[in-house]
């Protein structure tokens, strides 16, 4: 069979299929089978299983498949297109056509939940229903008909950017109930497999870019130009991309842009939409900035100066969108933080103060623990408990360790999701880029432990910072996923 026909029958729906299967564990006779090369396995592998089990139709980009023996089975046809991905993409627009009308995506290492959300937050409040999707999962208004709602989440998953087949099938069920505004994450290896193929948005962003995900893009070159797809494959002639001026790689960002006639604003330091000046406190911040030869100033209780980088973005995100800048400043008071994003587990009248945030890069580390640092008062300790995960970059365990123990006063090490991986390495490895600091440090393998013993030995106006997982409600060890929320047994403890 040859493409066009596949994408024909598909369009006209001649092909007696009962489901779309990536997986062959879960092939079954009616299915058609894409066999997709991932990170672990090869679903051409894997077509011989398929077949056994009655699937008749293979779509495949590798052509060593067709020596495949099974398939000269009568009736079992296979597909050979160039890129398997794309051609996943090419079906799912087919399958599910509609989009809402607004759509905002938002790319980066660090600072896409928190950008998706505060866009989600601010359509909410400027009077339209919104949903958000990501890495927390998809968010939505209050308005919105929960049983609506119900049957779209649950095809979504625990990546940050769903599958192809997923993600359009959101995209369309959101359309079809009139929530006509959306702003999702788009991840690095979302955008490299093209699970966003043919979804274009008409206003993008690019929050922050530091490494992270070398096990996947092995460099960091490639895993920027995978972000940048964003722009050059999803932006809309008419779009405009919002960066964020406080980039190290700004200037080349720009240039590629240029490059290929793509609009942009900046925001931040320096920006079209400059920051001038953050006043920190425990309790949240003032913020001033500059637009359009305009002065403003907003109050918020979210804390960190990214944090009002994130919220001024979301603001232009919103701004191009088609609603009142003058609208919208005067909703940012009302966003609230998002869960695991600098969330605050304690009151802020209590004694000590506790942050949860899934910081788990370098850069978003450092920058977490500067700004807590600022809010620290003078005769306080700033702790931190943090792990690295398994199975992911190994190299930035020492330079999170390293970081760590310069800025906090005390660093409990202790295991994140370590997955495959033997937890005791993982804190070796974190802790070899400790070596020489006179800061204490401590390594507590139990997570649960870890956060016990820190918050027991809290003292008046220390702070303390659980780093890693944030929102996750789970901890991967080994092949098991088991329940594990930061927040949740800081709680148990702060009050005991």
């Amino acid at each position: 069979m040859n493409l066009q026909k596949l994408l024909n029958d598909f369009k006209n729906n001649l092909l007696d299929i009962t489901n779309l299967c990536f997986d062959s564990r879960k092939a079954k006779v009616g299915d058609v089978f894409f066999a997709v090369k991932g990170v672990d396995f090869d679903g051409n592998e894997f077509i011989s299983d398929v077949i056994n089990k009655g699937v008749k139709n293979i779509v495949t980009d590798d052509m060593a498949s067709l020596k495949n023996p099974h398939i000269a089975l009568v009736g079992v046809t296979i597909t050979i297109v160039p890129n398997v991905r794309v051609v996943i993409g090419q079906i799912a627009d087919i399958l599910y056509p509609r989009l809402p009308q607004h759509i905002v995506a938002a790319t980066g290492t660090n600072g896409k939940s928190s950008v998706v959300s505060y866009c989600r937050q601010l359509f909410s409040l400027l009077g339209v229903r919104a949903c958000s999707v990501g890495t927390i999962g998809m968010e939505y208004s209050n308005d919105i008909d929960l049983s609506i709602v119900e049957k779209i989440v649950a095809e979504s998953s625990s990546l940050t950017t769903p599958n192809a087949i997923n993600f359009r099938h959101i995209l369309h069920n959101l359309a079809k109930n009139n929530i006509h505004y959306l702003a999702f994450e788009a991840s690095s290896q979302g955008l490299d497999q093209e699970r966003l193929y043919l979804v274009k948005v008409n206003v993008a962003c690019f929050t922050s870019f530091s490494q992270d995900h070398l096990d996947y893009h092995k460099n960091e070159e490639h895993y920027l130009l995978s972000k940048l797809k964003l722009f050059t494959d999803n932006l809309l002639p008419t779009g405009i991309a919002i960066l964020n001026s406080e980039m190290i790689q700004l200037d080349y960002i720009k240039n590629y842009l240029q490059e290929r006639g793509i609009k942009f604003l900046t925001v931040g330091i320096n920006g079209d939409l400059e920051i001038i000046e953050t006043k920190q406190s425990i309790s949240g911040q003032d913020v001033t900035f500059v637009y359009q030869g305009q002065r403003y100033n907003f109050t918020t209780d979210i804390i960190g100066s990214f944090q009002a980088s994130n919220l001024l973005i979301a603001t232009m995100l919103v701004h191009v969108s088609g609603f009142s800048f003058e609208d919208i400043i005067s909703k940012l008071p009302k966003v609230k933080s998002v869960k695991g994003r600098m969330e605050r587990v304690s009151n802020n009248d209590h004694p000590y103060h506790i942050f949860v945030d899934y910081a788990h890069t370098p850069e978003a580390l450092e920058r977490t623990l500067v700004e807590l640092k600022k809010i620290t008062p003078n005769n306080a300790k700033l702790k931190v408990i943090f792990g690295c995960g398994g199975n992911r970059d190994e190299t930035k365990r020492p330079i999170m360790g390293q970081i760590a123990i310069t800025i906090a006063d005390e660093v409990i090490i202790t295991d994140d999701n370590p997955r495959n991986e033997q937890p005791s390495t993982i804190r070796r490895q974190i802790i070899q880029g400790m070596v020489g600091s006179k800061h204490k440090m401590i390594e507590i393998e139990n997570r649960e432990v870890a956060i016990m013993e820190a918050i027991t030995n809290l003292k008046k106006g220390d702070v303390l910072l659980i780093a890693g997982k944030g929102h996750e409600n789970y901890q991967i060890i080994g092949e098991q996923k088991l329940p594990f929320s930061d927040g949740e047994i800081a709680k148990k403890f702060l009050h005991c």
